[in-house]
């Protein structure tokens, strides 16, 4: 037995004890839950979950709905359930995929913050260098300052109109 058919069925014997499908009769969500979760909300409409009946699965790990029998279940018990709600079970998948890319465009911004190029800034620009938002404007006050104390060596310098607080570069 080579070492990667040993992990597939060690994998497989962990889903057979360890996890199940269910189903959420509002939404018709499949999701597969660990045992001790049995009737947990769903994550979608927040309905508890039901365990789909052993009578629908397939494979050793029960892990699928039989294919040849995937309409009957989906009749017979989410769309006969009372709680069934048809506007979620037609827009269940697209709503979740908007709320993935929500979490995942909240979670770059997330890291942006934490790796220091982007604190947000009202004035729409990012640093060419490092492509940081965190930047500052350059105030006529600073580069009049700035001339005063270095004369003709701050001409460089007042040409930039921001300042990246990330990588203290003038653009």
């Amino acid at each position: 037995m080579r070492k990667y058919d040993k992990i597939v069925s060690i994998i497989n014997l962990f889903l057979e004890e360890c996890s199940m499908l269910c189903y959420c009769n509002k939404c018709g969500r499949l999701v597969s839950l660990l045992k001790k979760e049995l009737n947990e909300p769903c994550d979608y409409c927040q309905n508890i979950t039901q365990q789909v009946p052993d009578e629908y699965l397939g494979g050793k790990s029960k892990g699928f709905i039989k294919p040849e029998l995937e309409r009957q279940f989906i009749d017979e018990y989410i769309k006969n359930s009372p709680e069934f709600d048809q506007y979620l079970f037609d827009h269940r998948d697209e709503d979740l995929f908007k709320r993935r890319m929500e979490n995942k465009a909240k979670l770059d911004y997330g890291k942006a913050i934490l790796e220091g190029r982007d604190k947000g800034n009202k004035f729409g620009v990012e640093c060419p260098y490092c492509h940081a938002t965190n930047v500052k404007k350059i105030t006529n006050t600073s580069k009049a300052v700035h001339t005063a104390i270095f004369g003709i060596f701050s001409v460089g310098r007042n040409s930039k109109n921001f300042h990246c607080n990330n990588c203290n570069s003038d653009f």
